[in-house]
């Protein structure tokens, strides 16, 4: 990062505090968040006189504009903040984590057995739990329920994942795909992996990783996986949709979050969705995995910070507030006593009125731990992604890549300060 001047600064810093000493800042880039971070506001206020001035900050812009405020010593940062999961590890380099260690406050109110702990990884370091995550983002299989019914097999019957490519093969015509290919990340963390560990050290090589994209490849190769043109570079596009119009895409394997996206961009499949937990691994094996997240943590630049956590618990850890989080941004909660509200159990349109909470309460605890890093940044963004395509276009081994990441993310580490 280059120096810092005033007109940089200038343009860095978010709208203004609030003006009373007792109130609290807090930032956030989602607007379904900052909607029901307003409400929990009002209610918050009336409950204690604290106000809290949310602000809404462009997804592009706001972990910039908090690393060059803090690094300005603290100028202007709010109380508290949502980080997005995937720019987390951007705060882990340096002398220490600029977020209050909320693990002493969530073990003495034993809500650190009340959040499933797999999600709560995103947002740990080295002993310290710096966040609460918003959403379990559980990831299990979204399916056209007239396609399979029309080949006469329920998918949620299909316990392994060589139970479920056999069916695809015996019962669909031979133009039809399950599913476009899942990412490899997801899938290697339903077998118990991810490209760091607890420790942060590098995973991405390791054998469990590459047998995972070998496994994803021979998936495309048998007929069961396929890649829709720009599916790997670009995500969801309209020629995706006209497949899953056509029934020669039948299937998803995709986070809660996926069916906001499936509903924007082709509204006429609402209604026609079913879901169902993952096929296992193996018999008796975990049958969900996890993709996103963000949660909200506490500055330690901040003069309130057990204001800020008093209303981080308001927010987070109570049934009723998780429960209103729910309704108002369509996000599972990991928080586990809300899961038996009958709220959480309405039927949900965009899945025929199925009770998609009893499939989220059903798999939560078995989803598994995304593990974090100062270097996870550099290897998703700058080293994997643009190699990766290659990988799926078989002109390059994953092992051979995995590796070839694997070395440059550790030359980084081993070049780099300290961390955490």
């Amino acid at each position: 990062m280059g120096a810092i001047g005033p007109s940089t600064l200038a343009s860095c810093t978010p709208p203004p505090s609030a003006t009373s000493a007792g109130d609290l800042t807090l930032w956030t880039f989602a607007d379904t968040h900052a909607g029901w971070f307003k409400q929990m506001a009002t209610e918050f206020e009336q409950k204690t006189g604290v106000r809290v001035a949310v602000s809404l900050i462009p997804g592009s812009s706001i972990f910039q504009q908090l690393l060059i405020n803090l690094k300005a010593g603290g100028l202007r940062t709010p109380d508290l903040c949502d980080i997005e999961q995937g720019s987390f590890g951007r705060f882990l380099i340096g002398r220490s984590v600029p977020f209050v260690d909320l693990g002493p406050r969530l073990r003495a109110s034993g809500y650190d057995k009340q959040l499933v702990a797999g999600r709560q990884a995103l947002y740990s370091w080295k002993g310290g739990v710096y966040g609460v995550e918003h959403a379990l983002t559980p990831v299990t299989l979204f399916y056209l329920r007239d396609a399979w019914a029309k080949a006469g097999v329920d998918p949620a019957t299909l316990s392994t994942w060589d139970e479920f490519a056999a069916a695809v093969k015996e019962s669909f015509p031979p133009n039809v795909r399950a599913f476009p290919i899942p990412p490899h990340d997801v899938v290697l963390r339903q077998r118990g992996g991810d490209y760091f560990d607890a420790q942060g050290d590098v995973r991405l090589d390791s054998d469990l990783s590459v047998d995972t994209m070998n496994w994803l490849l021979d998936l495309e190769r048998k007929g069961v996986a396929a890649q829709p043109p720009g599916w790997v570079t670009e995500g969801p596009n309209p020629g995706l949709w006209a497949e899953f119009r056509a029934h020669t895409l039948t299937s998803l394997v995709v986070p809660d979050w996926y069916a906001g996206t499936v509903a924007s961009q082709a509204s006429d499949l609402s209604g026609k969705w079913g879901a169902c937990p993952l096929p296992a691994f193996e018999p008796g094996g975990r049958r969900a995995s996890c993709s996103g997240g963000t949660g909200l943590s506490v500055l330690k630049t901040s003069k309130r910070q057990e204001t800020a956590w008093r209303f981080l618990e308001y927010s987070m850890l109570r049934v009723p507030s998780v429960v209103k989080q729910y309704k108002a941004i369509n996000l599972y909660p990991p928080f586990i006593p809300a899961w038996s509200d009958p709220h959480m159990h309405d039927p949900i349109p965009f899945f025929h009125g199925q009770d998609i909470g009893a499939l989220y309460a059903d798999v939560g605890r078995e989803v598994p731990p995304q593990y974090q890093s100062p270097y996870r940044p550099q290897l998703t963004s700058q080293e994997l992604s643009p190699r990766i395509l290659d990988v799926y276009l078989r002109r390059r081994s994953p092992r051979e890549v995995f590796d070839e990441v694997g070395r440059a993310v550790r030359a980084r580490q081993q070049r780099g300060g300290s961390v955490g």
